[in-house]
Parts: C-alpha cells; sequence; structure tokens
C-alpha cells in the first residue's frame, strides 16, 4: 500500500535525510520501522544512512506543500554531495544530481571514483556526545550531523572533543532501520574513538576544513587552479622548485605529517611506507591533473602544505563551461638576441656548415642549449636549423630520448648494485618508457641479490602482523551468537588493512601463511554453522531435523 506523508518534520541545521526521516517515522508512531516505505516505487532507497541518497523527486513530490522543501534543498543542505562537488568535473557533478534527483544509487559511487580510492571501506558512522546533549536540550531531539559522517573527520568540529563510532559490524542487521542516535541499538554498540591529546591539533584541522567544504557548496573547480594552489604551497616549502617536485624532501615532509596522525581508518589507507618517493596520490595530485580524486586527498595535501583549503573555491567571474582539465600552458623558452652577422647568415641560408653542425649534434642526442652552447649561436638559430631539415624535428626527439635512456639505464645499474629496485631515482622513468628492460634487470635477482639490503619495514611488519592475524580469528571466532565465516577480506576490514592484503601480500609471506592457515573455506564454515544450529535448537527445544538445522543456519541444502 503507498503511504502518503500527512505532514513531515522540519530539518535542522546540518541534519541527514536518513536523520529527518528517522524522526518522521517516531512521530508517525511506528519506531525505528522503515516498512512504511518498502512498498513505495522508491523501495525506500532514501531513507538509508549513505551520502547520496536518490529517488529524491519522488520524496518530495509526495510530501505536504507545506513544507517547502525542494530536490535542490534536500541535496545541498541535507546530503554529502557538496563535500564532493567542488572536486568533481561539471559532467560527473550533474550526472550526480540527476541521478540522485530520478534514479537509483547503482554505480553512483563507482562513476564518482570513491570506489576506486578505496576510502569507503573505511568510512564508520560517528556521532559527538556533546553535540548529542546540546541538540536535546535545544531541539529537543538529537540527530545525526552531516560533518561527523565525513571521511578523516574523527574530532568534533564545534566541541573539539573526539567522535563516537558505530562499530562496523553492527551495521548489516541495522542498515535497513531509521535509527537516531540516543536509541539503544547505536549505544549499545558505540565505541569512543582514542585519540592521544598530541594528534588532536591536526584532525581538528582536517575537521574544520572539511566542514568549509561542506558548507560552502562551492561548484566544481578547475583542476588546473587547484593544482597549482597546491603547488604554490610545496613551493613556499621547498618542496618544487619551477613546477618539478623534489621527491625526496616532499617524501620525507608527508611521511612527518601522517606520522601526527591516526593509524587507523582512512589514515592507514592514505598513508604510505617510509621511502624516498612519496605516495602515487600526492604526485598524482601535484602533477599533471588527471581524472577525479577523493576530497579527503586534497584536504590532507592542502593541510600539509598550509594551504587554505577555501582558496580552492571558485571566483564567482568564472564560468563553469571554462571548467574542463586541461594541462598548463608551456613557458616559452627565452630567446636571447642575435648577432648581425649571424642573423643574416641564417636567414639567406650560405652557411650550410653551421646547420650541418646542428643535425652532428642533433644526431647524439644533446638539447638544444647544449647544442647553441657548443656553436656559439641562439636557441632560435638550433630550432630553425633543425626544421629546415625534413623530418628534423622528429629525428631529434627520437635522439634525445634514446640518449635519456641510455644515461637513465646506467644510472640505474649502478645504483641497483645496493638498493631495492623502486628506491632507485630512475626506477619510476624508466618503468613508464622502458618497461621490458626494466623487467628483466629486476628479474635477475642473483646478480645484486647479496648485496642489496632487505625491505626493513616489512620484515618488522610482518610477524607483527600475523600475530594480528590470528588474534583476530579467534576473536571472530568467539563472536556470541550466528557464526561468521572468517576471510581475508573479513579479518582485512577488522584490522583496517584491505589494501595492505591486495597490494602488499607478497611481501609478507608470515601474515600469507597466516591467513591460509585460519581461512575457512566454504565447506567448513557451513559445518560450523550446522554444528551451531544444533546446539541451538537443543538449547530451545526444538526437533533437530535436516529441516531445522538448515533453516536455523541459513543454510541452503546441497
Amino acid at each position: 500500500m503507498k503511504h502518503s506523508f500527512h505532514f513531515f518534520p522540519e530539518p535542522f541545521p546540518d541534519e541527514t535525510l536518513h536523520s529527518v526521516l528517522s524522526r518522521y517515522v517516531r512521530l508517525y508512531g511506528l519506531g525505528a520501522r522503515s516498512e512504511i516505505f518498502a512498498s513505495t516505487l522508491w523501495e525506500g532507497s532514501f531513507s538509508e544512512n549513505v551520502p547520496f541518497p536518490c529517488h529524491l523527486a519522488k520524496l518530495v513530490d509526495e510530501l505536504p506543500h507545506s513544507v517547502g522543501l525542494t530536490v535542490a534543498q534536500v541535496i545541498e543542505r541535507h546530503t554529502l554531495l557538496p563535500y564532493y562537488q567542488p572536486f568533481l568535473s561539471v559532467h560527473q557533478f550533474q550526472h550526480a544530481r540527476e541521478q540522485m534527483a530520478h534514479r537509483g544509487g547503482g554505480g553512483l559511487k563507482l562513476r564518482l571514483g570513491l570506489i576506486a580510492s578505496r576510502l569507503e571501506n573505511a568510512s564508520r558512522v560517528r556521532f559527538c556526545p556533546t553535540c548529542l546533549d546540546q541538540d536535546d536540550a535545544s531541539m529537543g531531539v538529537a540527530y545525526w550531523h552531516r560533518v561527523h559522517q565525513l571521511p578523516g573527520v574523527f574530532i568534533c568540529p564545534h566541541h573539539v572533543e573526539p567522535l563516537v563510532v558505530l562499530d562496523h559490524r553492527s551495521l548489516t542487521c541495522c542498515r535497513k532501520r531509521l535509527l537516531l542516535p540516543e536509541d539503544d541499538a547505536v549505544q549499545s554498540r558505540a565505541l569512543p574513538l582514542e585519540i592521544p591529546t598530541d594528534r588532536r591539533r591536526e584532525l581538528l584541522e582536517i575537521a574544520q576544513r572539511s566542514l568549509e567544504v561542506l558548507q560552502a557548496n562551492a561548484s566544481p573547480q578547475s583542476a588546473n587552479k587547484v593544482r597549482r594552489l597546491l603547488l604554490e604551497g610545496a613551493a613556499a616549502l621547498e618542496l618544487a622548485h619551477h613546477g618539478r617536485l623534489r621527491l625526496g624532501p616532499l617524501a620525507r615532509h608527508m611521511d612527518a605529517y601522517f606520522h601526527r596522525l591516526p593509524t587507523t581508518g582512512e589514515f592507514s589507507i592514505l598513508a604510505s611506507d617510509p621511502n624516498e618517493t612519496p605516495a602515487s596520490w600526492v604526485t598524482k595530485l601535484l602533477r599533471k591533473p588527471r581524472g577525479t580524486h577523493h576530497p579527503l586527498k586534497f584536504i590532507l595535501l592542502a593541510s600539509a602544505l598550509n594551504v587554505d583549503v577555501t582558496q580552492l573555491f571558485i571566483r564567482e567571474d568564472i564560468a563553469l563551461n571554462a571548467m574542463a582539465m586541461g594541462t598548463s600552458p608551456p613557458v616559452p623558452l627565452p630567446i636571447p638576441d642575435l648577432p648581425g652577422e649571424q642573423a643574416a647568415q641564417c636567414k639567406s641560408g650560405t652557411e650550410t656548415a653551421v646547420q650541418h653542425s646542428i643535425l652532428a649534434w642533433a644526431e647524439k642526442g644533446m638539447d638544444a642549449t647544449e647544442i647553441a652552447s657548443k656553436l656559439g649561436i641562439s636557441l632560435a638559430s638550433v630550432y630553425r636549423g633543425i626544421r629546415a631539415h625534413e623530418q628534423g624535428t622528429e629525428r631529434w626527439k627520437q635522439c634525445k630520448f634514446e640518449r635519456c635512456l641510455a644515461q637513465r639505464r646506467d644510472h640505474f645499474e649502478s645504483q641497483y648494485q645496493d638498493r631495492l629496485a623502486h628506491e632507485c631515482s630512475d626506477y619510476m622513468w624508466l618503468y613508464r618508457h622502458d618497461q621490458a628492460w626494466l623487467t628483466q634487470r629486476c628479474n635477475l635477482l642473483s646478480r645484486h641479490g647479496s648485496n642489496r639490503r632487505r625491505n626493513s619495514p616489512f620484515r618488522q611488519l610482518d610477524p607483527y602482523l600475523a600475530s594480528k592475524i590470528f588474534d583476530c580469528a579467534e576473536s571472530l571466532r568467539a563472536l556470541p551468537g550466528k557464526p561468521i565465516r572468517i576471510t581475508q577480506t573479513r579479518i582485512g576490514r577488522e584490522l583496517d588493512t584491505i589494501a595492505r592484503f591486495e597490494k602488499q601480500l607478497k611481501k609478507l609471506p608470515m601474515c600469507a601463511a597466516a591467513l591460509t592457515s585460519v581461512c575457512e573455506s566454504r565447506d567448513n564454515f557451513h559445518q560450523r554453522r550446522l554444528q551451531w544450529a544444533e546446539q541451538q535448537l537443543m538449547r530451545e527445544g526444538k526437533p533437530v531435523t535436516t529441516a531445522w538445522l538448515y533453516k536455523t543456519a541459513c543454510i541452503r541444502p546441497n
């Protein structure tokens, strides 16, 4: 039966749509039940506590006219899209608003790049106890705040105290329920975040910057402008020079910054192992803009580089249709004045010896500055002499590449004698331009294996993480109630190490062996479920039959 809204509560400031609907069903007299939306066309997809609730146009059409809510107001004031939209492309932003208004949420996070960021796995539902008391005193009821649900927000930006997180293992049974922070089902599963005092200043700054982004409701920004502001911050800290990154100092600076942050949640995914090169997402944001990145990455990098995040927001005089991602305009090379005799010789073309010399040096792969210095001519003369020859530009480009390739190979060979391959300064360049040769060299481990030092961070992490895996498996087996299958994904979610298991398990042999020993096959898990079901039926005094066993264990019979 179709549900009719005869009234609707007024949304509070910074309240999620899930929270508004939770208050509605209580005022309607249904407690935390969400079944009233199950028979509608949109199947209650707007009622889940997700960043992007959908089918909003159908919901708004069903509300009483006296409410005065529009789809745009719901999206801007009661969802998390304003937090993401400054860092989306115009097409992504328009598509997200259209899908939230008129369609379901299938594939939306994938199109916005949130699944690829891997930060969604670390997201948790959070609330502030002081905000609950304050809301209860001023509004009459506590509600869910949007700012507390933002990724990386561990401290309330209003009251400067750690948030309380809802145990993610309980979200499966509570996902379809319309709950409020004061409900017993929430309070019984709430876990306070333990944050040392010396790490709260950086977390407070991240929370305040995230709140500024959420409240700004800014339009999609130019990727070039964002990159330029971040590069200016890096240059001010002497981490970049003339647009080129100083990877070593930048890596040490980011490593020192992450040492002041917690090692759990979203920060465990973005932090990189100590190395001479920064994390890949840092270099992607500071180099040529490609694609879309998670807002938390921009906020963390801006905080580390002392860049005001509000400067990233576009000015009113820049139109939306000019916000296309592209490359920065090339900087022209300085052209010195030509002496009169040389200019005349170049124009008349009588001095063919100069052109032959230019082509000879170009065949050796020298760049224009070196050729001009050796022949005592200008850069313009060098370029003019090369262009005068048929296919001279293409041939010169190929020769320069071959010379650079040979130099980088030699440099890599000299460094590879006493260090790991990815620690060599030319590793990334060779990986992009000469991967076949690099792979062949790296596979010859017997030549350098005895001299290269082992990766000490992984050697220290391996036994520690392996013991954590065994402890986690034992705790999962000891959980009361219906048994939970122990898998690599489940253990990774419990330990916040899903990404490490996916990317670095080959470097952690003890962890791989531990996972192999504790993870359950499908048959072993079903057997454990059936044993639990038999004990459960005996305690309840029910007949122990095959049908009751499979029904209690929630298993389909083979």
